[in-house]
């Protein structure tokens, strides 16, 4: 137990690390996530909030420093929400996120530490991302964009951001110039005008730009200097004036110069990209995940990926089997599929709208499926999903997963009818505590 220090502040010794980076210790049994502090590091800590399961600290003064702790490249780290792991050294990054798969695994499926392999390095430690979302606020008559304070509603203005690409940064900088140059103003939700949200996506020397507002109409001479920018193929606004929404884009779309869509380079597929598309953020790394995914499949005649999005996966898998048809909820992602199907002349390939169980089900109905890949959102499989894959009985399952509990979860939930045959970790996103897992199942026989 713990030594109490008064009843504002208490000593806690970190244990382990939880999913979100956090610190987790114990207090008379009862776990307490600190921000900030490593394993094997005691601190004193204000409890800011206590539960009857959990509670959370506050770190007032660290006690000791963990050998593995190191200086963050970043000066906000720590007060912004991005990088929670910045302060630990790379390769005990890496150990970190294979043991969270480990003890999900374990916990959920009873799944053997050692089936878990040695987490995949990013080949990029930092700039790898391709693409920003931030959003804008004013500051003494300026606009800024930046990142959220940790656990609050508070922006954090970015001067540079270490894990943005470099021409990504650059850009936002110029943009960010352009706007207050032509004195716009932050988003009011009294009057539902303004600028929200700053959205960059760089790839192959190419910019994709999307302003999302309120009820607001952009100044000719902005859209002028703005379509000047070299390398800016796509400039659009989006018109989000609902002051309780929460997501990031409306329906309501305005293309102000160039292009639609964005060409990019994913291995060997040529792929366009709509602004509300979703794409790896990391795609270096993405190309090692989907082929690493791609060599765990037997060749086959028909195969299904749920969650298809754009259609990356699928088409990079279009040598595994004579049919391949992906399945994706979001009608704009199954035409942008589509399109790229044609693009990279893949006439076997395709994809459908509707819900991933059911659509699996009704093509079950029609033919046999020999092989299933599965890249869900960080819930995972829900039951609907797990009763149609136990029903179709695929041989073969890829399960690339963001989220080892889920994955657990779901693994468990097929334990019964599936052998799990390899379980590889990848690093998506280093200095963050988020990794992706691709976990082959095969049918018993």
């Amino acid at each position: 137990m713990e030594k109490k220090k008064s009843k504002q502040s208490v000593n806690v010794t970190a244990k382990k690390l939880g999913i979100n980076g956090e610190g987790i210790g114990y207090l008379d049994g009862k776990p307490v996530f600190v921000d900030q502090l490593l394993p094997g590091e005691t601190a004193e800590i204000s409890l800011i909030e206590t539960k009857e399961r959990y509670a959370k600290g506050r770190i007032n003064k660290r006690l000791n420093d963990s050998p593995l702790r190191i200086l963050p490249a970043c000066s906000v780290q720590g007060r912004c929400s991005g990088c929670p792991l910045m302060i630990l050294q790379p390769q005990a990054q890496l150990q970190m996120k294979r043991e969270l798969v480990q003890e999900a695994l374990i916990k959920y499926a009873g799944l053997p530490r050692g089936r878990v392999q040695p987490v995949t390095a990013s080949p990029l430690p930092l700039g790898y991302r391709n693409q920003c979302k931030l959003p804008i606020r004013q500051e003494h008559g300026q606009l800024v964009s930046g990142l959220y304070e940790e656990g609050s509603n508070r922006i954090i203005p970015i001067h540079s951001c270490l894990i943005h690409d470099e021409h990504l940064e650059a850009l936002r900088k110029q943009i960010m110039g352009l706007l207050n140059k032509f004195k716009l103003s932050a988003y009011d939700p009294k009057t539902e005008t303004g600028l929200r949200t700053l959205v960059l996506r760089y790839l192959d020397g190419q910019f994709q730009c999307v302003l999302v507002t309120g009820k607001s109409l952009l100044p000719s001479g902005l859209i002028e200097e703005l379509k000047q920018i070299p390398g800016l193929v796509c400039l659009m606004q989006n018109i989000n004036s609902d002051k309780r929404s929460r997501q990031l884009f409306s329906s309501r779309w305005k293309l102000l110069a160039g292009e639609d869509r964005l060409p990019v380079q994913l291995g060997r597929l040529q792929l366009n990209l709509s602004c509300a598309s979703f794409f790896q953020l990391n795609r270096p790394q993405a190309c090692q995940l989907y082929q690493k995914a791609a060599s765990l499949i037997k060749p086959c005649t028909t195969l299904v990926e749920a969650y298809s999005g754009i259609g990356g996966i699928s088409l990079m898998l279009k040598d595994k089997a004579k049919t391949i048809i992906g399945i994706e909820s979001i009608q704009e992602a199954v035409d942008n599929a589509n399109e790229n199907a044609r693009l990279n002349h893949a006439d076997h390939v395709r994809f459908v709208c509707g819900d991933a169980a059911e659509e699996m089900k009704k093509i079950s109905r029609k033919r046999k499926i020999d092989a299933v890949v599965v890249d869900p959102p960080r819930t995972g499989l829900d039951k609907a999903m797990i009763e149609s894959l136990r029903q179709c009985r695929p041989a073969q399952i890829v399960y690339i997963s963001c989220n080892p509990a889920t994955l657990g979860k779901n693994i468990k939930e097929l334990k019964d009818l599936y052998e799990v045959k390899t379980v590889i970790p990848f690093d998506m996103f280093p200095n963050t505590a988020h990794v992706e897992t691709i976990v082959l199942l095969s049918k018993h026989l």
